[in-house]
């Protein structure tokens, strides 16, 4: 059977979405093609805009047929490279807001665009960019929907130390209710890996919540095992 390319949603904020944004968002006309990773000298002068055009035009080039992102043109392959040169697109924004050449609001603007992406390298470096800002609303809930439609378990694992700092920052509710669900209906390894790495969201207040869930695992299942062995080493510090 043929293998076909996995199906991904396009980003909000397409420059296909709207003439004006494409305008706005046009790289230089002597950037290399999609196909082609950008110079390194030439992508430290890329303005975050032109950045985020690019990182466009690769995804819609990993999406057509007709277009090659590198020598190997193995559906896999592609989509591998494509997530790669999307991830070191957000990496750059990032090292512009360290350097202060973008505030806090462009750095966000990206982030939550390239959670849209369906790749795991991407989403990780988008995950890493929300570490740079100050917590917000709007940043967990971008968070909690990316993870709940990629249920990689490495993501997760990237992802839960930035949901502790929102449980921290006066979130808590918001994060155990997306925990919980994902313990009680999520993924088998988001939820395996939720269970095993609850410790640091574990309070007096919340822990016994926690304990009811496991009454609602299946007795023989992973997820059950592991969080009550979390629970029983977070009580045994109390």
């Amino acid at each position: 059977m043929e293998e076909t390319r996995p199906a991904e949603p396009t980003p909000s904020g397409s420059p296909r979405a709207a003439d004006a944004e494409a305008e706005s968002t046009k790289p230089p006309e002597d950037a290399p093609s999609p196909a082609e990773p950008l110079p390194e000298g030439q992508a430290q002068d890329l303005q975050r805009h032109e950045i985020l055009a690019e990182m466009r035009d690769v995804w819609e080039c990993y999406k057509v047929a007709d277009c090659t992102l590198g020598e190997d043109t193995d559906p896999r392959a592609e989509y591998f490279e494509a997530g790669e040169r999307l991830a070191a697109g957000m990496r750059m924004i990032i090292e512009q807001h360290r350097a202060h050449r973008i505030g806090d609001f462009e750095l966000a603007e990206a982030a939550h665009e390239a959670l849209q992406y369906d790749s795991g390298p991407v989403r990780a470096a988008a995950i890493e960019a929300l570490g740079e800002l100050p917590p917000a609303d709007e940043h967990l809930g971008a968070l909690v929907t990316a993870l709940d439609q990629h249920h990689d378990e490495k993501l997760f694992e990237i992802a839960l130390p930035e949901l502790q700092r929102y449980a921290e920052s006066g979130r808590r509710e918001a994060v155990d209710a997306f925990l919980q669900s994902n313990l009680r209906s999520g993924a088998h390894f988001a939820a395996r890996t939720i269970a095993r790495e609850l410790g640091p969201f574990l309070t007096p207040e919340n822990v016994t919540s926690y304990r009811d869930l496991v009454e609602e695992l299946p007795e023989d299942s992973r997820r059950a095992a592991l969080l009550m062995e979390t629970l029983s080493e977070f009580e045994e510090t109390e």
